[in-house]
C-alpha cells in the first residue's frame, strides 16, 4: 500500500482531537452538572441547616429570656433576702444588746439582794443583840427597883426607929448670912434647923445613911422638908476631908438618893460619912 497522504493524517487528528475535546466537554457537562447537583444539595442542606439554626436560635432566645426573668427574679429574691436578713440581724443585736442588759440589771438586782440579805442579817443579829440588851436592862432595872423599894423601906424602917432629935442636920452659919450660930454639940448630934432658913437648899449638912455599890447610890437623910431639891450636888467627906460628890436623883420629905459621880469613889464612901449640899 502507498503511504498515507498528509492532508489525511491531519483530518484523522482534526476528528481524534474534536472527539477527544467533545469527550472532554461532555465529561466537563457531567462533572459541573454533578458538581451544580452536590452545591444545589449542599445549598438546601444548608437552609435546611439555617431554618433548624433559626428555630435553635428563637429557642434560645426564649430560653434567654426565661433565665434572664428568672436570674431578675433571683436578684430580687435575694435582694429581699439581704434586707430580711440584715433586719434580722439588726433585730438579734438588739435582742442580744436587751438581753445583756437585762443580764447586768439581773447581776446588779443579784448583788444588791444579797447587800440587802447582809444587812438583813446584821440588823436581825443587831435586833438580837438588842433584845438581850433590853431584856438585860429590864431585868437589871427590875432588880433596881426592887433593890430600892427594899432601900427604901429599910430607911423608911430606919428612920421610924429612930427618936424625933436622933442625928439633925445643921446649917453652917458661914454659908446662911444672918443665921445665929448653931452649938458646937448640936452639930454633932445633926440637930435640923428650919427649913426656911435654907431654902436654896445650899449649905446644908447631913450624913450617909445607907451605900449601894452595886447600883452606886447613896441615901442621905436630909430631904424636901429640909429645902434640898432634885438635881442638887453634894459633897461626901470624912474627918475634913473630901472623899465624892454625889447628885440627888430622887427626893423624898426626910430623906434623898443621890447617884455618885465618879464610880470609882463609890468604894471610899461609909455609912456615916458627913454630907454637905454644895449646889
Amino acid at each position: 500500500m502507498g503511504k498515507p497522504k498528509l492532508s489525511t493524517i491531519l483530518l484523522s487528528l482534526a476528528l481524534i482531537g474534536a472527539l477527544v475535546g467533545a469527550v472532554v466537554i461532555f465529561l466537563d457537562r457531567n462533572k459541573e452538572q454533578a458538581r451544580r447537583i452536590w452545591v444545589e444539595d449542599q445549598l438546601e442542606k444548608i437552609k435546611a441547616a439555617k431554618v433548624s439554626l433559626e428555630q435553635e436560635r428563637d429557642e434560645l432566645a426564649k430560653v434567654k429570656e426565661t433565665l434572664e426573668t428568672q436570674l431578675t427574679d433571683a436578684n430580687t429574691q435575694a435582694k429581699k433576702l439581704s434586707e430580711e436578713l440584715a433586719t434580722e440581724k439588726r433585730s438579734r443585736d438588739a435582742v442580744s444588746d436587751e438581753l445583756n442588759k437585762a443580764r447586768t440589771q439581773a447581776s446588779d438586782l443579784n448583788k444588791k439582794m444579797q447587800m440587802v440579805e447582809t444587812e438583813k442579817k446584821a440588823v436581825s443579829d443587831e435586833l438580837a443583840r438588842a433584845k438581850q440588851s433590853y431584856q438585860a436592862l429590864s431585868n437589871e432595872l427590875t432588880t433596881l427597883r426592887q433593890a430600892k423599894e427594899a432601900l427604901e423601906r429599910r430607911v423608911k424602917e430606919m428612920l421610924t426607929a429612930q427618936s424625933s432629935d436622933a442625928e439633925r442636920i445643921v446649917v453652917n452659919p458661914a454659908a446662911v448670912p444672918g443665921a445665929a450660930a448653931v452649938p458646937a454639940a448640936a452639930a454633932v448630934r445633926g440637930a435640923k434647923p428650919a427649913a426656911s432658913a435654907v431654902s436654896s437648899g445650899a449649905g446644908l449638912e447631913g450624913k450617909v445613911l445607907v451605900v449601894n455599890k452595886e447600883f452606886n447610890f447613896v441615901v442621905v437623910n436630909i430631904g424636901a422638908k429640909d429645902g434640898l431639891q432634885s438635881g442638887s450636888r453634894v459633897e461626901i467627906s470624912r474627918s475634913g476631908k473630901k472623899i465624892g460628890s454625889a447628885q440627888v436623883e430622887r427626893l423624898y420629905d426626910n430623906m434623898a438618893a443621890a447617884t455618885v459621880l465618879i464610880e470609882e469613889q463609890k468604894g471610899q464612901i461609909k455609912e456615916g460619912d458627913l454630907v454637905q449640899v454644895t449646889s
